[in-house]
């Protein structure tokens, strides 16, 4: 067979399309969005992928381009030698990460359109062979020495493209001998029975809500997902017994975190379960608080969203976090790897050429902080750093629980006494020799292991050449620690305000310092969880669906949209909110969260309608204190000039035009009545405006509030 237009290769960049198996058309399509994709990957490099993401917000650009899509294989230990096939490659997100880490990578893909916008995305690289055609045609011509072999999102498909009554273990009994000796099977794949379709997700494949919890009973669809049990029958069945199962949270899609049977999550880290960014969903019940019970009961396995299965021999890692939401210089790869000797060690991988500095200054980290706390027997531990040939920081594994499991155990019992005790001994270890010039304000209750009477920080990836007294560390450890269970700030607050005499202010101004180190990591990053809702998907709340009476619908509607709201504003710290006050003042109900994000050097480009009724239009350039500026500005005959003349805000401006915000609610504002005599203007009108923003570390906001900075 020949390709779409006659050939039977195909050369884009340095990747090679073989069109010897081709069927002569594409059975599978998703119609113009291809077209988009491939017009997209055609005239921008992958580092524009992010940004164009954010621009589109639709679920085909974020699913095809994103870059957390390759996090699903991104942990997998390899060389830079190994022979590797992806069978169902498609558009190429997996292909771009994994032809990163191997040295040959082969595809198998039905579709021409697909294979061509693979090859496309990925035509600066060398080592990429797309065979186009279905799998049961190509796989007769594939060698037999593959060290991998992936299936990521591919296996349930085997009853549309295996003509076969047992198509799962056909498929399998194919792959099988296309392994060298020692080699391994790796399939990405949905629990059938995972939390979020009992909570009300709609099932991946068939859009119908239970759909695989009633085993696919009224689908109608060849697709097939399975539980853990009922993958272990399939690998049984083939006379397959050598595999390990990894847990990908939230699920394989856009993977943050990988478990495993060695390392199984504990509640407190499952908290990013709301991800609909295809469709509606249900909300039946708080995933959270189900996942409590269910990881104490030793469950979680057979609940996870969904399965990586090895087949073969076991990989060496037994979890992975991954920080590559962040900004370019902080992005980076945490594992817990065990050696060969069975040791286990902790390993922090830079991501990006930028991120190297990162990890480097670790080692340097460990050092100042090892002189701080010094070696004596009651002393806080510093958990030994060094930096290998891979520019990778190494830390010793240290056995334990975290002061954070310690100090749960204590709230569960009730136990405010002891609670108080550990807390006390915490403030007295980190505040050893307070007046050195190493500390380690990131350093909470989960970065602290404790074996008997050993306290060892574990994780000082924050550390600063500044002393911060130890009440402050204290009073962020508690934020973070109630932040991420909000439950808790009940039991604790009143007790720790009166037993350390802590104010409402210092807790507000370790709130402020959180928000000024998550700006700092974030950059211009916004994480996944946060851009949901500009997606359009809703969640759906029992009430909105059941209620009768139309007041008790619109009500719940307003409930989960003010949920929605209040998710933004906590997550995206540096979202851009406008207000229209047409009379009655502003208020949350008249006003919107733009869908456009800061970029480059912190600007943001947008262009907003403005109707005829609104006396006053108003601009939140942040959530938080900052510098601000209207970089260019436009409304009808009005040009940035005019419009910074009628501008008004509640900072202070300088001579460049700079408005210094100390406030966590800044706004610029202007009476539109006087503008639109300014532009010469009438009825609804456009206004186009470009903003640059730079976040304000709240030590400084307070110190300019003050008018000490000058």
């Amino acid at each position: 067979m020949n390709g779409p237009n006659g050939e039977k290769t195909k050369k884009i960049g340095g990747v090679t399309l073989d069109y010897s198996k081709y069927p002569g058309e594409d059975y599978y399509c998703d119609g113009n969005v291809e077209d988009e994709i491939l017009d997209i990957v055609r005239n921008n490099d992958r580092e524009k992928f992010p940004e164009i993401i954010s621009s589109r917000k639709d679920w085909a650009t974020l699913y095809h381009l994103s870059p957390a899509r390759g996090n699903i294989v991104r942990w997998i230990p390899m060389n830079g030698t190994e022979k590797v096939l992806e069978i169902g490659a498609g558009p190429g997100a997996i292909t771009e990460t994994l032809s990163s880490m191997a040295g040959e990578v082969e595809c198998v893909d039905l579709s021409a359109k697909r294979s061509e916008i693979n090859a496309t995305r990925n035509k600066d690289r060398d080592n990429i062979t797309i065979h186009v055609g279905n799998f049961v045609d190509v796989e007769p011509t594939l060698a037999d020495d593959f060290d991998y072999i992936f299936l990521i999102g591919v296996f349930e498909y085997a009853g549309s493209y295996m003509d076969s009554a047992a198509p799962f273990h056909d498929e399998l009994l194919r792959i099988l001998p296309h392994l060298k000796k020692g080699g391994r099977i790796v399939i990405a794949i949905e629990n059938r029975l995972g939390l979020k379709y009992f909570a009300g997700a709609r099932e991946d494949h068939t859009g119908r809500y239970f759909d695989g919890i009633e085993s696919y009973e009224n689908s109608g669809m060849s697709v097939r997902t399975f539980s853990r049990a009922g993958l272990e029958r399939i690998f049984v069945d083939c006379g397959i017994t050598d595999y390990s199962f990894y847990y990908p949270y939230p699920d394989y899609k856009f993977t943050s975190e990988v478990y495993s049977d060695g390392r199984l999550p504990k509640a407190s880290e499952l908290t990013d379960n709301i991800r609909n960014f295809d469709r509606d969903r249900l909300l039946l019940f708080d995933e959270k608080a189900a996942y409590s019970g269910i990881v104490g009961d030793g469950l979680f396995p057979q609940f996870s969203n969904s399965y990586e299965v090895v087949i073969g021999p076991p990989l060496p890692v037994e979890y992975t976090k991954f920080s590559t939401e962040r900004s370019p210089e902080y992005r980076i790869m945490t594992g817990v790897i065990k050696d060969s000797d069975g040791k286990r060690r902790v390993v922090k991988t830079p991501l990006t050429a930028q991120a190297e500095h990162h990890t480097a200054r670790m080692e340097d980290s460990y050092r100042k902080l090892s002189d701080r706390y010094g070696s004596r027997t009651n002393a806080l531990k510093i958990c030994p750093c060094r930096i290998d040939s891979r520019k990778r920081a190494v830390f010793d594994y240290i056995e334990g629980r975290t002061l954070e499991t310690m100090l749960d155990k204590c709230l569960a019992g009730n136990d405010m006494e002891n609670f108080l005790k550990l807390t006390d001994k915490y403030l007295e270890l980190v505040g050893t020799n307070s007046g050195s010039s190493a500390s380690d304000g990131d350093m909470t209750f989960a970065n602290i292991m404790i074996n008997g009477l050993n306290w060892t920080a574990i994780d000082y990836e924050w550390e600063e050449d500044r002393s911060i007294p130890a009440r402050d560390m204290l009073a962020r450890a508690l934020t973070v620690y109630v932040r991420e269970d909000p439950k808790r700030s009940k039991q604790i607050i009143p007790a720790i305000k009166q037993h350390y005499g802590i104010s409402d202010d210092d807790i507000a101004a370790a709130a402020e310092e959180e928000k000024a180190l998550q700006i700092k990591v974030s950059g211009n990053s916004i994480p996944l969880s946060a851009q949901r809702n500009d997606y359009g998907t809703k969640v759906i709340v029992p009430g909105e669906i059941i209620a009768e009476d139309p007041a008790l619908r619109e009500t719940a509607a307003k409930e989960d949209e003010a949920r929605r709201n209040e998710e933004t504003k906590e997550v995206s710290l540096t979202s851009v909110q406008v207000y229209y006050d047409s009379g009655k003042g502003f208020s949350e109900e008249e006003s919107f969260f733009l869908k456009e994000r800061y970029a480059d050097e912190g600007c943001i480009s947008f262009e907003i309608n403005v109707p005829e009724n609104v006396k006053t239009l108003r601009i939140d350039p942040a959530l938080c204190p900052c510098f601000a500026m209207v970089r260019e500005a436009a409304f009808g005959r009005a040009d940035t000039s005019a419009i910074t003349k009628l501008m008004r805000f509640n900072g202070s401006m300088d001579r460049s035009g700079v408005v210094v915000f100390t406030t966590d609610d800044p706004c610029f504002t202007w009476d539109m009545k006087r503008m639109r005599r300014a532009a010469m203007v009438h009825g609804d009108a456009k206004i186009k405006m470009t903003l640059q923003m730079c976040g304000m570390p709240s030590t400084m906001a307070r110190r300019a509030e003050k008018g000490e900075c000058r």
